[in-house]
């Protein structure tokens, strides 16, 4: 899962359309991000967001957590240096 802090592995997660695909967004792969059912759930919810910068998916935590709302990468699945 591509969420900030979630350890979720691939084979439990959906394919989630950081431009909604309801609101205009593609189905290509730079607009895809892997996450998981919470999250997804979360995201549709409204209580997280995601957006794209340089090709990854970043969190963005909702206002109670960070009010200035600071776009989050996860790192738990990258390769150690």
């Amino acid at each position: 899962c591509v969420v900030a802090g979630c350890d979720a592995p691939p084979q439990y997660t959906q394919a989630h359309h950081v431009t909604w695909w309801s609101r205009g967004g593609t189905t290509d792969i730079d607009n895809l991000a892997l996450v998981c059912t919470t999250h997804h759930t979360a995201i549709h919810d409204g209580t997280i967001d995601l957006t794209m910068s340089n090709g990854r998916a970043h969190t963005i935590p909702p206002r109670w957590l960070d009010p200035a709302q600071r776009p989050r990468l996860n790192r738990v699945h990258d390769r150690p240096p």
